[in-house]
């Protein structure tokens, strides 16, 4: 282990990600509160903040796959957070939107997330939230690029004409 301090960007580096483990933790147990899955407050969230995403792109989003999306959405359909809409662009695609009543539910789940942040925010002069804002910024933009262009895993491919799954 190295002696040597660590330089202001080092400490920040490790700061950002103290702060995103943090910020999963709290809403893990947030969710654990609840008693609402973590992957459905998860998906509300994309949804709200996008404005909408197609099925596709929320399962890469969260990591599903197709059939794991379609349940999902399902369920927040069925609960009336989300509803489909035929997508702005492409006819032939659907769009998931939250509800008037998901965004209610968000915010409950997300408030409390949210507090520790809004009281720190209060502690800084203009000049520091316009600085923090350009850096925060510029990070999303980066992270959402470097999510959009990791490709998932190959499919396995079997010699075997059928699945498992399909035989039973």
């Amino acid at each position: 282990m190295s002696t040597e301090p660590m330089s202001h960007a080092q400490r920040l580096r490790e700061l950002l990600r103290r702060v995103e483990l943090a910020g999963g933790y709290q809403r893990a147990a947030r969710a654990r509160q609840t008693g609402v899955h973590q992957v459905e407050l998860a998906a509300l969230e994309h949804l709200s903040v996008m404005g909408g995403l197609t099925p596709g792109e929320l399962g890469h989003r969260l990591g599903l796959t197709s059939g794991g999306v379609t349940a999902l959405a399902g369920r927040l359909i069925d609960a009336g957070y989300v509803e489909r809409a035929p997508h702005p662009h492409d006819r032939r695609m659907r769009i998931l939107t939250v509800t008037p009543e998901g965004d209610a539910h968000l915010a409950d789940y997300v408030e409390p997330v949210l507090a520790p942040a809004d009281r720190v925010l209060a502690w800084l002069t203009e000049d520091d939230a316009q600085l923090i804002e350009r850096f925060l910024d510029s990070l999303v933009a980066l992270k959402d690029h470097a999510a959009a262009a990791t490709p998932g895993p190959e499919p396995e491919h079997s010699a075997e004409p059928y699945s498992p799954a399909l035989l039973m």
